[in-house]
Formats: structure tokens, sequence, C-alpha cells
């Protein structure tokens, strides 16, 4: 029997779940699934170009297990772009999320987050508003807006 995962810490939660290759005369094109920690490996070493120790330490696991995470999702990218298939982002149950610091725009309310991949209702728990902005994003590299959204699944 194999051991069960270790906890994976993740910062960045994903807008978009399905990436793909446009092709008006395809009928049907394979998908192949990618985990959220993968991604957000691919994001922390090709993103913001930190070492592996450093997104080992970001995502709470040994530098090894950074290695065969990102290892496994360039290979998923790689056969995806070569194959034209589509890539499905999915999450699995050994994945925590980093919280994060959000302020409404309505009312100037500030409080923490600590919802997981798919934040159900989000909405300020002062005056009940959903116009509500993260304080600062995922990294450098990153440019998903500030103004939080309804994912596109």
């Amino acid at each position: 029997m194999s051991r069960p995962p270790k906890r994976r810490l993740v910062k960045h939660r994903p807008r978009f779940f399905k990436f793909g290759p446009i092709c008006n005369e395809c009928t049907e094109v394979d998908t192949i699934e990618m985990t959220i920690d993968q991604l957000e490996a691919m994001r922390l070493a090709d993103l913001e170009c930190l070492s592996q120790e450093d997104a080992a330490e970001s995502m709470k696991v040994s530098r090894q297990t950074f290695g065969r995470i990102i290892e496994q999702a360039r290979k998923i990218v790689t056969d995806a772009l070569i194959n034209g298939k589509i890539i499905k982002i999915g999450c699995d149950e050994y994945i925590d999320f980093h919280s994060r610091e959000l302020k409404c725009i309505n009312c100037g309310h500030e409080w923490e987050d600590n919802s997981g991949f798919i934040p159900d209702n989000l909405y300020c728990p002062a005056c009940g508003s959903k116009d509500i902005i993260k304080r600062k994003r995922c990294g450098q590299g990153c440019e998903c807006p500030l103004k939080v959204q309804t994912p596109f699944i």
C-alpha cells in the first residue's frame, strides 16, 4: 500500500479550468488532467522564477517532491501542446490554500479568506456585498485581476 500524499500549500486560485486547442474541424479532442499543485509548481518555477528549494518551501513539500510535481506538470503541458489535448485543472483533497487578504469595495471591511479551490459564495461578512478585491496578487508574474471574480469552469 502506497503512502498518502503530503499536503501541499497553493497560493494561486485559477480563474480558468480548461485550456486547449481551437479547432473547428475537430470532432473529438482528448482531455488530460492537471492538478492545482502541478499548476502552482509551474507558476512558482517558471513564472516567479523561484529555485526548486524556495518553491518547495512555499508549497510546504520537500525539494524532491517539488521536483517530481514540476516534472509531471511540464510533461502534461508538453503532451497537450504537441498532441492537441485539452488540459483540465482539478483539485485533490490533499491541497490547502494560503489565506488571502480581502477588502470590500463598498464598506471598506477587511478580512482573511481561507476558502478553497472554488469559493462558494464569497461576500463581505460586514455588508454582504460581492464587490471584493484582493489586497495583493499571488506573485510578481501573476496578472490575475485584483477584483475577486467568479471562476470560469
